[in-house]
């Protein structure tokens, strides 16, 4: 008898410990996704292509059919985080508009096509964006951020191997277009 109570409270607490996660794991998606981290992400884009390379950047909508980057010469910066949420941060723009940046933080001296500056480049815009953005919310302060992955080339796909929730945001700066996406996961690991 006491080895079946034993095992129905294990269960109970299995049961209470889940909905009290998906409770958790649902307000951490319904701030992810609120007008106060859009409005952070925005601040974050705006101050450090303000302070560390000079150029104003503003947000824009392009209908989701625009592919504008689609089949260019693309670098991809990506942060991942983990703490009170996991997931990922990803700044995606044209090698040209990669160059420009990397110019732009070395003073104006002209960056090299393939120079290792540019890569060094987008993943710290990328480090500083996210950094921006996370410090500005309370609930995701404790977060801590991957070191960056720079990804560059024609025609590659992220995919994101569990399900998550997603904000995305694009920017015009200089001629150029910035897509900002972030990836927070919505559930837990898939079952095995």
């Amino acid at each position: 008898m006491y080895q079946n109570l034993n095992y129905l409270q294990a269960v109970i607490g299995v049961i209470i410990m889940s909905d009290c996660d998906n409770t958790l794991k649902s307000s951490v998606a319904e701030a992810f996704l609120s007008t106060a981290s859009i409005e952070y992400v925005d601040a974050s884009v705006r101050e450090v292509f303000s302070m560390m390379y000079g150029f104003e950047i503003e947000a824009i909508q392009i209908p989701d059919t625009d592919q504008s980057l689609c089949g260019l010469d693309e670098r991809t910066a990506i942060v991942g985080f983990s703490g009170m949420m996991r997931g990922s941060f990803q700044v995606r723009i044209s090698s040209m508009a990669a160059r420009s940046i990397a110019s732009a933080m070395l003073g104006g001296v002209p960056v090299e096509e393939n120079g290792n500056s540019i890569d060094d480049t987008m993943g710290e815009l990328c480090n500083m964006i996210a950094g921006g953005w996370k410090n500005g919310i309370p609930i995701f302060s404790e977060c801590t951020l991957s070191p960056p992955t720079v990804i560059s080339g024609r025609d590659y796909k992220i995919h994101i191997y569990k399900p998550s929730v997603e904000l995305s945001r694009i920017y015009k700066f200089d001629g150029h277009t910035l897509h900002l996406t972030l990836h927070c996961e919505s559930k837990g690991p898939p079952d095995e």
